[in-house]
Parts: structure tokens; sequence; C-alpha cells
């Protein structure tokens, strides 16, 4: 088949993750694959070299023009991208590459896959008439959990699937040393872009409270700065509350799984989330972890409370300070946790989630 994807870009989030492990797959299936995007990212995730990268953004003196105009010529570069390419089938990844497929798509009798990630509430709702578009257009949806499905018409819970996000390949390799072995670094470390959707200051004001006890430990934030208030927010906070030198940003890195896999304990934050990348590795390292139950329900997909990790009320401070408590006074329960959180892999093997994807893709294209 030849399978064309269409996402904004290829920078370091989860969407485009996702579409790097995917597109490799599938190239090396034998299936030809072509990536539409809108712009480059500064960072951006590797593609396979046999992934033909096409743009349908705007050039740079395109950008001053009217916003109507802009989306105008992307929808229309996007379409004769298409009509040109004739793939068997195109797949669109988030909300706005979602929209605009749908409706540079109206006409075509190629079948559009479309793949909904985080939270619907945040991303779908407040856009009723693309997403209608969108529900009717669409021959087939991939959602990463019941809940984000139940949010859209029943015409299209019908024609769907839940597909969970695939493990990096990097994290297949067994760490270096036998769990038991581990000798755990004081650290608590958390991953994601700097935003207000990652809440970073839930995790602070639980550590802050923590140092009373354990004063030797030091929390590490691995992610690019998304948005500038919230972390100038973050730093005032450090300062403000004698955190200095307990607290480092660390960016992003090539070597996360090195950096990360002899952590005391993970912790994901967040207010809301799809299916957390993040959170998908560091169990699959058997790391302890401590997560929030947020929408749209990813974590509790992955997480059993207790059994192969803590889950925690979203925003809840002290629910994660109590959390965090339990797993640094409880070594030896909470590595059990960490070897019980590498069960995930059952779920979210890279062979096992490309295959079904390609199953789906085959139903659809035959369809």
């Amino acid at each position: 088949m030849k399978i064309l994807f269409h996402l904004n870009s290829m920078g370091r989030g989860g969407a485009e993750h996702v579409v790097s492990i995917l597109s490799r797959a599938f190239v090396e299936k034998g299936h030809t694959v072509v990536l539409a995007t809108q712009w480059y990212s500064e960072k951006e995730y590797q593609t396979d070299a046999r992934v033909r990268r096409i743009s349908v953004g705007l050039a740079a003196d395109e950008e001053r023009r009217g916003r109507i105009y802009k989306a105008w010529l992307r929808f229309v570069r996007l379409r004769r991208c298409i009509k040109k390419e004739r793939p068997d089938i195109v797949v669109s990844f988030c909300n706005k590459a979602n929209f605009r497929c749908a409706f540079a798509m109206l006409g075509m009798r190629t079948p559009l896959l479309v793949s909904v990630r985080n939270d619907p509430h945040k991303d779908y709702a407040p856009y009723k008439i693309p997403t209608a578009v969108m529900e009717r257009k669409a021959s087939g949806c991939v959602f990463q959990t019941p809940d984000a499905m139940h949010c859209f018409s029943e015409k299209l819970q019908r024609k769907s699937r839940i597909i969970f996000n695939p493990l990096s390949e990097s994290y297949l390799r067994p760490v270096d040393a036998p769990a038991a072995c581990v000798v755990r670094k004081k650290e608590i470390v958390t991953v994601g872009r700097i935003s207000r959707q990652k809440n970073q200051l839930l995790l602070l004001r639980a550590f802050r409270e923590l140092l009373q006890t354990y004063p030797d430990y030091e929390v590490k934030i691995y992610g690019e700065v998304q948005e500038q208030e919230i972390y100038e927010a973050l730093e005032r906070y450090i300062a403000e509350n004698g955190l200095a030198g307990k607290v480092r940003f660390m960016g992003l890195t090539d070597s996360l799984r090195e950096k990360i896999k002899d952590a005391a304990v993970f912790v994901l934050p967040s207010d809301y989330e799809g299916m957390p990348n993040a959170l998908i590795e560091a169990m699959a390292l058997g790391l302890p972890c401590v997560a929030t139950d947020c929408p749209c329900g990813g974590a509790a997909l992955l997480v059993q409370d207790e059994l192969s990790g803590r889950l925690i009320p979203a925003g809840d401070v002290q629910a994660l300070r109590e959390a965090l408590t339990d797993i640094l006074a409880n070594p030896g329960e909470a590595e059990r946790m960490g070897q019980n959180a590498r069960q995930v892999l059952e779920k979210v093997h890279p062979d096992k989630v490309c295959d079904e994807w390609i199953r789906y893709i085959s139903a659809l294209v035959n369809g």
C-alpha cells in the first residue's frame, strides 16, 4: 500500500513520536510511506530514509498574510499533494491536521483515517463545525482510550479502533543490570514539554513538602519549553520556596533512557493526557511511577494502582506527596511495582501495535 501521513511537523511531541515509529515499521514491511507536514521544527524525530517527506506549509512571506488566506493556502496545497501522490489512504494526526484533511479531501474517494490524540474536550469540543465535517468524512479513527472515543458520535465510534501508542524500539533493550542490583539515584524525574497541561508545578509543590523528610533528593525536569510564561512561573516558584539547586531543567536529550533509568521515581503530573509516551517508557524501564489519573484515561489504562505504580487524582498535591513518600520510604515495594510496570510491554510492544495499525488500514483500503 501507499500510505500518506499528515501532521503539522515532526517536532518532539507524542503524535510525532508515534508517526516516526509507524512509518519506519511500514516501510520495513514493504509499504510506501509519504509524510506531508506543514513545517520543520528545530528538533525533530528522525524518520527512515525510505520515507519521503513533502512540505505542504507556507513560505516565510506567506506567514504574514491574514488567517483566512493562510488557512486556504494550507488547504489547497494539501489537496494538491494528495491528488498528485494518489495514496491508498491518508492518515492524519491531531485535531488541526484532521480538520485540514477532512476539508481538503471533500469529494475524494481516498479513505481518510484520522487519529485523535490528547483530551478531546480540549481539542475538539470548541470546534463543532470542523469536528462534524471530520466525523462525516473520516473512514475510520484511531483513539487511544475508550473515554476519548465516547466524546464523539456513535457513527464514528462504530467505524473506529482503540490502539495504544507503540513503545520506542530503543526501550526494548534490557537495562545494564538486573532490577535487584539497581542502585537508584536520589532523583525524582518527570518528562514532558514545559506547559500548563503538563503541570510541573504540581510536582514542585509536592517536592517542597517532601524535602523536609528527604532533603538529599532533587527533581529533574526533561523537556523543551513550550510556554515561556509557565517556565517563568516555575522559576519564580523555585526561587521563592528555597528550591534553587534542588530542581534542574534538563531540556531535550537524545539519551533520555540512559539518564532516567536509575531514578528513584518517575512522576507524570499532567492535568490531561492522551496515551502518555513518557509514562510508557518509564514503565518499560521498570521505574517506580506515580501518575495523575487525568482525562482522558490513558494513565489508568497503563498503571494498576499499587500493583504497577501509583495513580493519584489530578491536581492533588497532598496525594502526590503521600505517594512519593511511600515509594521513597519503601524501596523494596517500589522495586516490586517497577518490575510489574514492565508488563506494559504486552500492550505497547511496537510489533504488536504496528500490526494492529496495518490490519486496520488494510481493512479500510480494501473495504
